[in-house]
Order: C-alpha cells, then sequence, then structure tokens
C-alpha cells in the first residue's frame, strides 16, 4: 500500500480524511508544551475520525483547554459548513475535459466496476476531478462501514471551545487547493490507490490511530512521513514543510506575546525531522513532551 497516498488522505483536509480504530480503546495521545516568563503554549495532534467507544479525552487535555485562551485549528469550524464547503468544492473540484478522455483505460475500467457495484453511472461523476472522486469514494466505505466524523478529535473539540477565542492556521480554500494543484498524473495515481485499498485500506489507518492513541511517535513518523519525503520530496515541502514553517511562526507571534494558546493539528505535523516541534526545538524554544 502506498503510504504517500494515505499520507494525503490523512492530512491535506483535515475534515476529509480519515483514520480509524476497529475496537474500544482508551487513548493518551502526546502533547508538548512550550512555555516563557508570560505565555504557554499546547500542541495537540489530532486525528479526524475515531470509533464512538474510544475514551481519548483525558484529565490532562481538559486541563489544557480549560485554561487556554485561544484555541486554534488547522481551519476555523465556521469554514467547514456544508454549505460552504460544496461551494468551495463545486469551484475547484470539476473539470471540463471527461474523466473517460483523462484517465487511462485500465483505470477507467476499474473505476467503472466499482461504479456499478455502487449503482453510479460513469456519467454521473464524469466532470469530477479525480482528486474529489477519489475522497467522494473514500466516504462511501466510510459511510458503509459506519464511521462518523462526529467522533473525530476535532468535532469533539469545537463545542469544548466555543466560548474560547478560536483561530484557524488556514483557509478551507487553502486546503482544497493542495488537492486541486496535484499533477494530473498524481490525481490519477491518488484515485486508483483508492479503489485499490476499497477492501482493505483501513488496516494502515487503524495501524496509524493506534499509533497514535499510544503516543508511538517513531511509528507515526514512519508510517506518515519517511516514505512520502523520500520518494516526493517536492510535494513532501509543499504538504509538510513550507505549511509547518509558517504554523511555527505564528506559534512565535503567540509566544511573543502573553496569555495561554491550544493548538489542535494534524499528527503528522507534529512528528518528524521537519515537523513544528523540531522547528521550534531547532529555534532554541524548550519543547516538553507532556505524559
Amino acid at each position: 500500500m502506498n503510504h504517500f497516498i494515505q499520507s494525503l488522505k490523512l492530512l491535506l483536509l483535515v475534515n476529509l480524511c480519515t483514520a480509524v480504530l476497529t475496537t474500544p480503546l482508551y487513548a493518551a495521545p502526546t502533547m508538548w508544551q512550550i512555555t516563557d516568563k508570560d505565555s504557554t503554549v499546547t500542541l495537540y495532534p489530532t486525528v479526524h475520525l475515531l470509533p464512538e467507544d474510544m475514551q481519548w479525552q483525558t484529565a490532562a487535555l481538559n486541563s489544557v483547554i480549560n485554561n487556554a485562551q485561544e484555541v486554534w485549528f488547522e481551519v476555523l469550524p465556521d469554514e467547514l459548513d456544508q454549505q460552504h464547503m460544496s461551494g468551495l468544492l463545486a469551484r475547484h473540484g470539476y473539470q471540463a475535459e471527461l474523466l473517460s478522455d483523462s484517465l487511462d483505460s485500465a483505470l477507467l475500467q476499474k473505476l467503472s466496476a466499482y461504479l456499478a457495484q455502487n449503482n453510479v453511472s460513469l456519467t454521473q461523476v464524469h466532470t469530477m476531478q479525480p482528486w474529489l472522486l477519489a475522497l467522494t469514494i473514500m466516504n462511501i466505505e466510510l459511510q458503509r462501514n459506519g464511521w462518523s466524523a462526529e467522533n473525530g478529535v476535532e468535532a469533539v473539540l469545537r463545542p469544548m471551545t466555543a466560548h474560547k477565542t478560536v483561530k484557524g492556521l488556514e483557509t478551507a480554500s487553502f486546503q482544497i487547493t493542495l488537492f486541486s494543484t496535484m499533477s494530473n498524473a498524481q490525481q490519477a495515481m491518488f484515485l486508483e490507490s483508492t479503489l485499490d485499498d476499497t477492501e482493505d485500506g483501513a488496516a494502515l489507518l487503524t495501524t496509524i490511530a493506534e499509533a497514535w492513541s499510544k503516543g508511538d511517535l517513531s511509528q507515526l513518523d514512519s508510517l506518515l512521513i519517511q516514505e512520502t519525503k523520500t520518494l516526493y520530496p517536492q510535494i513532501y515541502d509543499l504538504i509538510f514543510t513550507q505549511r509547518n514553517k509558517k504554523w511555527v511562526a505564528i506559534i512565535e507571534q503567540e509566544l511573543a506575546k502573553s496569555g495561554t494558546d491550544f493548538f489542535a493539528v494534524g499528527a503528522g505535523h507534529l512528528v518528524g525531522s521537519d515537523s513544528v516541534v523540531k522547528m521550534l526545538k531547532d529555534k532554541g524554544y524548550k519543547v516538553t513532551a507532556l505524559d
């Protein structure tokens, strides 16, 4: 299974990407904290879909949130309402060229077979860009298996932080363009991998979520980062390094002020040699992992 594709699925669009667990589990993901004389920043790694019976809201997490004056998500919750997202997808997710003209015959045959199994005709999706169709197929499979975004970390945290000052590191539009600006070959690879993974794709996602739940940073680095960095350095730089640099600059601005901030971002941005955590350490900040 291509870890690069799975990394895209998990990390590019926080509300369309997924990780799941198949058994009840108590989770205690690693948090990181940076403090100076008058400010505190806490970094919390998120997973965007989780099973209903997974317990991950620890007393330590609740305490950090209660003490936070500002809460940062990758995207402001208000931007993620269905009407706004539908408009963005309508603008960025469709093309004039038909899929029957843009996909090679083998992939087109594989796609047609999947659609037929789900009572969908090719003409119903023929103007979708391949990346959007891949995400649509992912959602079909998630719903088939009873997975819901309502149990994801961000969805649970949002009402807990409603009385706080809530900010976004990026816009939903920016995150969607990370997909829509992929090359035709990359989009086709994304779609084909998604089709290939419809039966057993949950296995890797389960492994990732379990590593997250145990705070296994080495395994998260291996699963989410290393293959992407080695095989696709330009995409890795766009998805991880450049975005992490921008987020570090925002965190530094907050540390220069007084107060307490809580940042909830995808787990892949907090592990590895180009992570937010590593960049802050390289700048001389003391970043402490909280048990």
